[in-house]
């Protein structure tokens, strides 16, 4: 989409032709009196601040409208001027042309506000197409968004509700919008980020630190057959599926995020080891609680060269419930002595300090039981000796704490229920800006559209 107008290339080769002089301003604007009009008032402002010796701060506000005015003004002149040469093409161009006998105003939003300009439509053949020359140069609809702005609302939209974006956008660029608006152009970016991936690097990693954790987020669901989609409604909590993989000392991880099935978010977790410089003998540790679809995705998509480690937190919470239990004097020095056998691969230890305190099968609260079978069930799952020894984490506080920042800051606000496809959208968005493809994204959105 033509938007904002872009610089002319610079020329820096000394053997280039040279630039023809450039006519004098004052014959510039004099055909263009709008624009003169505007650099007046603009010079205007400026001889006031000077004269009222306000600061920097109050020269800043003061000069702000008129820029803007002056910048909307000239989107305009571009408009009057490209769009008279686009109609003069046209016969040239479009030989079955006639014209239409209608002249439509075509408006689009910019971050300097509303421009418009008259635009002569001409129809191909008698009852052909209907042709309007300028939107297919200006790459613009009826009513549309320039580039510069929608990156603008997909930015602000991604990181709060729609209707404060909107706020924000009136606060930083002056221009009013509707938080429909926002929430279009950003869950439609929304769904084209998600699907950009991460170049690889070009030599493969030594070992990989990956994680995979799941979290509930707000999901409504419509009922197709009512008329009024706002009733009928169906609330219920989807598991948001969070990966990340990065090299063992980097600090910068690659994400991935789904709503799709324990499967689908296998092969996620694969990718996302993919774009972090996953390679055939590369050794991949992997860590997380003790979900078994966590641990079976695991060993599914990286098998002999992935060692999963449970986390050490997840394991002390399970000690801590049993701890008063057999302990109820010393529950956390009995706590901190099984995590100390945990630490140097003790599992045996920790599970004979557990056996003879069991509750009965018929026992409904049994924390001694759960912790219990908890590590008996997963004692491959145990060697933290050997994490600590090649200086890997053990804990899943990290993709924890990328649920937080990458997903529920946006997608559990308060009152806040998507749609299965947008919140899919958001979190492609989301997951995106996290891994860094932001202006990547929009710079391809420049060369497609050019």
């Amino acid at each position: 989409m033509n938007h904002e107008l872009p610089s002319p290339p610079a020329t820096s080769n000394p053997s280039a032709a040279p630039v023809p002089p450039r006519p004098a301003l004052e014959h510039r604007l004099a055909a263009r009196p709008a624009l003169l009009a505007d650099v007046h008032t603009l010079l205007d402002t400026l001889e006031q601040s000077l004269t009222h010796d306000c600061n920097a701060h109050t020269a800043e506000d003061q000069l702000l409208v008129p820029l803007r005015q002056l910048g909307r003004t000239t989107l305009g002149q571009w408009a009057q001027e490209a769009n008279a040469r686009c109609q003069a093409a046209v016969p040239t161009q479009y030989p079955e042309a006639s014209q239409h006998g209608k002249t439509k105003t075509l408006r689009w939003l910019t971050t300097q506000g509303w421009v418009s300009v008259a635009e002569t439509q001409w129809r191909l053949g008698r009852r052909g197409t209907l042709l309007r020359p300028f939107c297919i140069m200006a790459d613009l609809q009826p009513l549309g968004t320039s580039r510069r702005m929608q990156r603008v609302l997909v930015d602000f939209g991604a990181e709060g509700a729609f209707a404060p974006a909107a706020q924000r956008v009136l606060e930083h660029y002056g221009v009013d919008v509707s938080a429909g608006r926002v929430r279009q152009h950003t869950l439609a970016h929304g769904a084209q980020l998600g699907a950009q991936t991460v170049v690889p690097p070009k030599t493969a990693a030594a070992t990989l630190v990956t994680e995979l954790d799941g979290s509930l987020i707000p999901i409504v669901t419509t009922n197709p057959e009512r008329a009024d989609q706002r009733k009928g409604k169906t609330l219920s909590w989807r598991e948001a599926r969070l990966c990340l993989a990065r090299e063992k000392d980097s600090v910068t991880p690659v994400y991935g995020a789904t709503l799709g099935s324990a499967g689908l978010a296998g092969q996620l977790w694969r990718a996302t080891a993919v774009a972090a410089g996953l390679g055939d003998a590369t050794r991949v540790h992997g860590v997380g609680d003790g979900a078994e679809w966590i641990a079976a995705q695991f060993r599914e998509q990286f098998g002999a060269n992935g060692k999963y480690v449970l986390d050490f937190w997840h394991v002390s919470d399970g000690l801590a419930g049993a701890a008063p239990v057999i302990a109820p004097t010393q529950a956390v020095v009995w706590r901190h002595e099984q995590q100390g056998r945990l630490l140097v691969n003790d599992a045996a230890g920790v599970l004979n300090a557990l056996l003879p305190h069991l509750e009965a099968a018929s026992q409904t609260e049994a924390p001694v039981r759960t912790a219990y079978r908890y590590l008996s069930e997963r004692l491959d799952q145990l060697d933290y000796a050997g994490a600590r020894a090649a200086d890997l984490p053990i804990g899943s506080g990290e993709v924890e704490g990328g649920h937080r920042h990458v997903i529920q800051e946006r997608l559990k606000l308060t009152g806040c229920w998507w749609l299965e496809p947008h919140a899919e959208a958001m979190l492609g968005l989301r997951t995106a800006r996290a891994n860094g493809l932001w202006s990547a994204y929009w710079q391809s959105q420049k060369t497609h559209h050019n």
